[in-house]
């Protein structure tokens, strides 16, 4: 066995296991963000309150609703009073700052890796019918 045929053999490995885990990881992502529906943009007010936590205030479907920041999203968010965000159209009471959710985000991320270690692997698998 040659170097050729090792790289093939690794290369054709890595397709599978691209493969294997990228394509649930896929679905999972979209499965995930059809299960969120759609989120809009939308105007909100971040205010300071007591013990310097700070609020969320915006307004969707005729009210104004409220909540406080999570710590990752006053780090993230320390200067502006005023920033978009994206209210659930399903709920009006669901808000979050970023477009899409960490969960769909990382989800779609390993999967963009993986399928990529796919491709590559099995790029490298055809080498041995080149060489």
């Amino acid at each position: 066995m040659n170097a050729v045929d090792i790289v093939g053999t690794v290369g054709e490995l890595m397709s599978w296991i691209g493969l294997i885990a990228g394509v649930p990881l896929l679905i999972l992502a979209l499965m995930i963000r059809v299960a969120e529906g759609a989120y809009a943009p939308a105007t909100v007010t971040l205010v300071d309150g007591v013990d310097d936590r700070r609020f969320a205030m915006w307004s969707a479907g005729g009210r104004t609703c409220a909540r406080v920041l999570s710590p990752h999203e006053q780090s993230t968010r320390s200067d502006g009073t005023s920033v978009t965000g994206y209210v659930s159209t399903r709920d009006p009471e669901r808000m979050r700052l970023d477009r899409r959710s960490p969960a769909v985000r990382t989800c779609f991320v390993l999967a963009a890796v993986m399928l990529g270690a796919a491709v590559v692997g099995f790029i490298a698998s055809l080498l041995p019918l080149v060489a």
